[in-house]
This record gives structure tokens, C-alpha cells and sequence, in this order.
């Protein structure tokens, strides 16, 4: 009897494992030919924790302090690090004599998927010889953060400009608090309430502590599971695709369907307005530039219809604020559909090193702060 106990427990351990070493397998090939944007193993124990919380009782999403965090997707493998303050920049002194630009956006100004000296805020300091400290923040990071950010951290550090990225793919979506409810409800972010521009900040959540993207401890299955299985990555992401699947179709038509170059609420668009009227009060007499980033269906868009409606309504706000404003939409015009393809990460969607350098060029020559 126990022979035969023990004849059958070692033929499933062997047939649960071969089913999934060829699971592993197949899931290996398939992410890669299906072009899945989602991390792979690294095969090591990097990665102990996540690298995106709620850490900040004013913007929220944050890194730890003097953090690493390994990144691989089928297209690039990459180490993130911290400073002292939990962003991805080298540490930086809150006074300088010299001249240095703070710089405000999402994860395309924090550089997913480059090393931190092929991104754009780095080589902009390579080449002009001015710092930039980079505040940018992934992890659902929007303009009203931006403002949040700047206002309560990043104004303290002495600088003499402000570059602000904005990427309207998904910035109207990140800066809506009902659309934002249906995905990441239990995150703690600021929203702006009310109409332009009587608004108040209101958050998801009643208490950072409340959020669901709070350090905590990772079991060891979850370890393993995460930094050694294809599976296991592929069962957080299809998780993520059920909960956006919620989103009211006429809602998923704004965040997915449409580039929301082209398709933006007055409401959502008063909102980013707001926003910019804000950093720019703070700012002063120091000069504000703000640049848009189209992503790669955006510019196959713009090439078919030859319209763009938010670059010229932002453009009238900028204006009127006295805000240089850089619509790197046009720019694109330059590239054959190879060349524009080869500005975004095939993996991932954010700027390649191509991407960065591309914008670093425009950015470079076209703002009177860097002649």
C-alpha cells in the first residue's frame, strides 16, 4: 500500500512538473510573439519587493530611499536605483549657485526601460552642462501630481526652470477621478474635484495607510513565484486586464480605443489647464516649458487625419500664461513609419533610446532657456 502511495506522488511531483517546465516554456515563446507588455523572470532574488508605492501623503506614488529594482520584458533589462529621496536621480543638494531645471512628468520623464544616462533629463545635462533634477514618477502619475509634487517637494531645490512632460495618452485618464475609481480605486492619489477653477484635492483613498500599493513584506512563495515563473507574471497581468475590462465601454473608448490627443473632455482638459496655471504661479519669474509626447498610434493618427486639436488649444494656454509650449506631435513628421516605430520600446511603449534622443534634440533647440 505505501509503495503504491508513494508510486503515485512521485509520478504527479513528475508529471506536475513537466507539465510546467512545458508551460514555462510556451508561455516563454507566446509573450514574445504576442508582443505581452509585462515583466519577465529575472532568476535571481533582485527584486525582494515592488519598486512603485503610495508613499507621500501629498502626490502619493513614490520609491523607497536608496532603492534597486530590477525591470526585464522581452525588449530590455534594466536597473533602477533611488537616491535618498525616492527618486530615480542621483542625489542632489537643495541649494546650488549653479543653474539646474526641475523636471515634472510620468514615467516617460523617469525613463522606464532605458539606464538612467540614456534617458532625456540626462542627456540634456550631458550636453548643456545644467543639472536636471529628475521628478518624474511612474505608476500612474498625473499632471494634478506633477503640480502636487512641485508645490510641496520638489520648489524647495534651488533651480532657475521647470520642464514639464506631458503625455495626453494617458494623462487626461490618470487626472479623472471617476476613471481612475474603476482601476485603481484603492490607490491613494490626488484628484482635482469641482469645475475650472473652483476645484478641491480629493483622494481615493481616507488615509495613505489605506491604499493597496503600501510597502509590505512578500512571502517567499510570492519571491520565487514572481522572479523565477512566467506563469506567475502572467496571472498578475491577466488580474490587471480583468479589472480594466470594468471600465464602462464609453469611458474605455477615451482611455484605449482613441488617442487621446484627439479625444479629450472640456472637463479633462480644464483640469490639465488648472494644473499648469499652478506650477506656473509657483514658479514665478523662472521659465516654464512644457512639452507633449504622442505615442506611436497617435503619430500613425495624426499622419491619417492631419489634425490636432489639443496642440493648438494648449498651445492658446501657454500662451496666455507665458508658458513655452513644444508639441513634439509635428516633429514626427520627419520619421518614415520605421523610424517613428523605432522612438518607442516594442515591448513596452515608452521612449527607446531613439525616443529620448529624439526629444532631447527637439527640447534642446526649441526652448530659449537652453540657446
Amino acid at each position: 500500500m505505501k509503495k503504491r502511495v508513494f508510486k503515485f506522488i512521485k509520478n504527479f511531483i513528475l508529471i506536475f512538473g513537466i507539465t510546467f517546465v512545458l508551460l514555462e516554456i510556451v508561455l516563454a515563446i507566446y509573450i514574445r510573439v504576442a508582443e505581452i507588455k509585462i515583466e519577465l523572470p529575472t532568476y535571481t532574488f533582485q527584486n525582494t519587493h515592488s519598486f512603485w508605492f503610495d508613499l507621500d501623503v501629498n502626490f502619493g506614488t513614490l520609491h523607497l530611499p536608496n532603492d534597486s529594482y530590477r525591470q526585464k520584458k522581452y525588449c530590455f533589462d534594466v536597473v533602477y536605483e533611488t537616491n535618498s529621496k525616492g527618486f530615480r536621480d542621483v542625489e542632489r543638494a537643495v541649494e546650488s549657485t549653479g543653474k539646474r531645471v526641475v523636471a515634472l512628468g510620468d514615467s516617460f520623464t523617469e525613463g522606464i526601460g532605458v539606464d538612467s544616462e540614456n534617458r532625456l533629463t540626462n542627456l540634456l545635462e550631458s550636453d548643456t552642462h545644467i543639472p536636471h533634477l529628475n521628478f518624474g514618477l511612474a505608476g500612474n502619475f498625473g499632471p494634478t501630481q506633477y503640480w502636487m509634487l512641485y508645490k510641496t517637494h520638489a520648489q524647495r531645490y534651488s533651480h532657475d526652470a521647470v520642464l514639464v512632460g506631458i503625455l495626453p495618452s494617458n494623462d487626461f485618464i490618470d487626472d479623472d477621478y471617476e476613471i481612475a475609481l474603476k482601476v485603481g480605486g484603492d490607490r491613494y492619489r490626488p484628484f482635482l474635484k469641482g469645475n475650472y477653477p473652483n476645484y478641491e484635492i480629493v483622494y481615493h483613498t481616507q488615509n495613505i495607510n489605506d491604499s493597496k500599493a503600501r510597502p509590505k513584506k512578500q512571502g517567499w512563495k510570492h519571491k520565487i513565484l514572481k522572479n523565477f515563473t512566467y506563469s506567475y507574471n502572467m496571472y498578475r497581468y491577466l488580474r490587471v486586464m480583468k479589472r480594466v475590462s470594468t471600465i464602462p465601454k464609453e469611458q474605455l473608448l477615451v482611455a484605449e480605443k482613441v488617442p487621446s490627443y484627439f479625444n479629450y473632455s472640456q472637463a479633462q482638459f480644464d483640469r490639465l489647464r488648472f494644473t499648469l496655471e499652478a506650477i506656473k504661479s509657483l514658479a514665478g519669474n523662472r521659465p516654464v516649458m512644457v512639452y507633449s509626447i504622442p505615442i506611436e498610434k497617435e503619430i500613425k493618427a495624426y499622419r491619417e487625419h492631419g489634425q490636432n486639436p489639443l496642440g493648438t488649444q494648449l498651445k492658446a494656454v501657454c500662451d496666455s500664461l507665458q508658458i513655452e509650449y513644444l508639441d513634439l506631435l509635428p516633429k514626427t513628421n520627419q520619421f518614415s513609419e520605421d523610424e517613428y516605430k523605432a522612438l518607442f520600446l516594442s515591448c513596452d511603449g515608452h521612449w527607446s533610446e531613439a525616443g529620448n534622443a529624439f526629444a532631447k534634440k527637439e527640447i534642446e533647440s526649441f526652448f530659449r532657456y537652453y540657446q
